[in-house]
């Protein structure tokens, strides 16, 4: 890409009015997708979509060289980083949908009729397994939409608050991939963020390993939370415990071994690919061979000659994420290309608070929320936005990259994702139990601020996230922080 090379300090696009313009595609983005969801409630990765583009071409006629600026949007995808996570989902998209069609929720319905688990203990046990599916998919929003319709209804009958699974089932997907390996978001952030004087990436071990005790210790606490304040009372019946029993299937339990396949390779190889590609091929084989599905479900064409099955509707998936982030991924090109990036950057540290590392950890914090807020919770999004400026501004500021990870990721899945206004997540439950009939109840509706209060573990930790950021790393203590500039990640 060296005939980009050029303009102004040597950035490959110049435009009318200054490198600040290089952050008209992202300002469009934000306010165009915020607009969607506060007032039409649009919760969908389209939304961010049509967002980018809009963005992108309003961005178009400011630019003096207009022949390069679409080379650049390109270039935004040749990064081998950015390439990955395509490739990532895609993989993603096909394991969940296996999960999905191997029935792992019918699984632990059963699970729970067989131990008598209701009420309050119910809400628990969504915690759990919405725990477990989510460390699987790697995907927090994909997890949402498929645990909801699983959960919610034996929930209600079985006797839980409403508001209360629900928040249970988001905690449980934002904790399950906290701690998993294939989890997009972390390996995301992981290869964003470098160190100093290697340039290499954070460790991926590392980081689960510093951070773990206390996501753990948030979860045992918001399960003791969920236990107390589940239940509604209601008697369990038998003729309701009867239609439970109906949407009950052991054999989905057994869609458990190819997600402990996944995690055990992921973590111990460190490769992530590696670990889906094994799981992915043992589990087609397993759910065939057990019965959890036939191979006319794996693929086949209906009277339309149309592709159905797993590897059709699992590649194709995760098609809206996709497109979003290549666009996200060009509109991130710009910014840095023009010199935007760097200029922001700049001005950050020379801000008095940045120039201790405590200070330039607050900075990323507050960032990275107000960021994740604006865009309606999608963490990964965020991340992707705001990483090339965390990066350097870590650098600056002499922060590990390991810190920096489970700085922003930990921030991202607080309150910042669950805003009751305009979160995907909690708009996208809602929206998914309003087309939920529950036997014997019909539809149960769920406040979303409700949902919000409910969802202890995002809640908690928020407060361990400014608690990190008073917890000094051992290499920091006693460092002084010198302020030389930054330089450009191209």
């Amino acid at each position: 890409m060296d005939s980009l090379k050029g303009g102004e300090q040597g950035y490959a696009i110049e435009f009318y009015g200054g490198k600040k313009m290089g952050m008209v595609p992202i300002v469009v983005y934000i306010i165009i997708s915020a607009g969607l969801a506060i007032f039409f409630q649009v919760y969908s990765m389209k939304g961010l979509a049509v967002a980018s583009v809009i963005g992108l071409f309003a961005d178009f006629f400011f630019v003096k060289e207009k022949a390069k600026y679409w080379k650049v949007i390109i270039k935004g995808l040749t990064q081998f980083g950015n390439s990955k996570l395509i490739f990532t989902f895609i993989l993603i998209g096909l394991f969940t949908k296996l999960l999905t069609v191997g029935n792992i929720g019918s699984g632990f319905v059963w699970l729970s009729t067989q131990l008598g688990i209701t009420g309050s203990g119910f809400v628990v046990f969504t915690f759990i397994a919405s725990t477990i599916i989510s460390m699987g998919t790697g995907a927090p929003i994909a997890a949402v939409f498929a645990v909801v319709p699983i959960f919610y209804p034996p929930g209600i009958m079985l006797g839980a608050k409403a508001a209360v699974l629900v928040g249970a089932i988001l905690s449980g997907v934002f904790f399950g991939d906290a701690m998993s390996p294939s989890s997009q978001v972390i390996n995301t952030t992981i290869d964003t963020q470098h160190d100093k004087q290697t340039h290499k990436p954070a460790d991926l071990q590392a980081v689960m390993k510093a951070r773990s005790p206390y996501l753990v210790g948030v979860a045992l606490l918001s399960a003791i939370l969920f236990y107390m304040s589940g239940a509604t009372g209601a008697v369990i019946n038998p003729a309701k415990l009867a239609i439970i029993n109906q949407n009950a299937d052991g054999k989905g339990l057994f869609m458990l071994i190819p997600i402990v396949i996944l995690l055990v390779i992921s973590f111990i190889k460190k490769d992530l690919f590696l670990g889906l590609s094994y799981a992915t091929v043992i589990g087609l084989i397993l759910g065939v061979v057990l019965g959890n599905f036939q191979m006319r479900d794996i693929l086949m064409t209906n009277r339309q000659h149309e592709l159905l099955g797993i590897l059709t509707t699992g590649t194709f998936s995760m098609t809206d994420i996709i497109i979003s982030s290549i666009l996200l991924f060009g509109m991130i090109a710009v910014a840095v290309e023009s010199g935007c990036l760097d200029m922001l950057c700049e001005w950050i540290l020379k801000k008095k608070v940045i120039q201790s590392p405590m200070g330039a950890e607050l900075v990323l914090v507050l960032s990275i929320g107000v960021i994740n807020i604006l865009l309606s919770g999608c963490v990964l999004p965020a991340i992707l936005l705001f990483s090339n400026v965390a990066d350097q501004i870590g650098q600056s500021a002499n922060i590990s990259p390991n810190k920096r990870s489970y700085l922003l990721t930990g921030v991202a899945t607080t309150v910042t994702a669950i805003i009751p206004v305009n979160s995907a997540f909690v708009m996208g439950a809602v929206t998914l139990i309003n087309q939920i009939k529950v036997t014997g109840y019909g539809k149960v509706a769920v406040n979303p601020f409700e949902i919000f209060a409910s969802s202890y573990y995002c809640i908690l930790l928020t407060l361990v996230c400014f608690l990190w950021v008073f917890k000094r790393e051992k290499q920091n203590n006693t460092e002084k922080v010198g302020i030389k500039g930054v330089s450009r990640n191209a």
